[in-house]
């Protein structure tokens, strides 16, 4: 176990990870929640990679696994469904990193600062990508319906053109 000095250097250290992935994602004009997604479904394997280390490490890849299986299923539906998924894994995630592989038996092959930062990375991100979905929500109407109507007067301009 880490003292609150080095909790709060390592959780701090994954939000700063976290701002870097946002600022790349949006940099290169990316999804910054698919670039979420892919984040968590990277950081449940990183946990079966920590497993190989276990003593019974067969049992550990099946339970590190099923982590992949849930999170990775949450990652896959903000991608065909709804964006609020990935934050729901995003903000679930750290309770498996804290409470099964910082406090619990995970933290026999899981280094106590990796869960301290993944911690950190996900509730960032998460709280990020639900105020993304926010914000393109909070958008207020007039400027939707105004830029409908312009798609349609070039629509109309078009087909006036090709009639003239």
């Amino acid at each position: 176990m880490q003292d609150a000095t080095e909790i709060i250097l390592f959780t701090a250290l994954g939000v700063a990870f976290a701002i870097g992935l946002v600022v790349l994602a949006l940099w290169a004009q990316k999804s910054v929640s698919r670039v979420a997604a892919y984040a968590l479904l990277a950081l449940a394997f990183l946990y079966v990679g920590f497993a190989f280390r276990s003593e019974n490490a067969n049992t550990w890849i099946g339970i590190e696994m099923t982590g992949v299986a849930v999170f990775g299923s949450l990652a896959f539906l903000s991608m065909i469904s709804s964006r609020w998924f990935v934050v729901l894994g995003l903000l679930l995630h750290p309770f498996w990193a804290i409470s099964f592989h910082y406090l619990g038996t995970g933290s026999a092959f899981t280094p106590g600062p990796f869960a301290l930062a993944n911690a950190g990375f996900d509730v960032f991100l998460g709280l990020y990508v639900a105020f993304d979905i926010w914000r393109a929500g909070a958008k207020p109407k007039a400027d939707a319906a105004n830029s409908n109507e312009g798609g349609s007067t070039n629509r109309n301009r078009k087909a006036e053109k090709g009639r003239a």
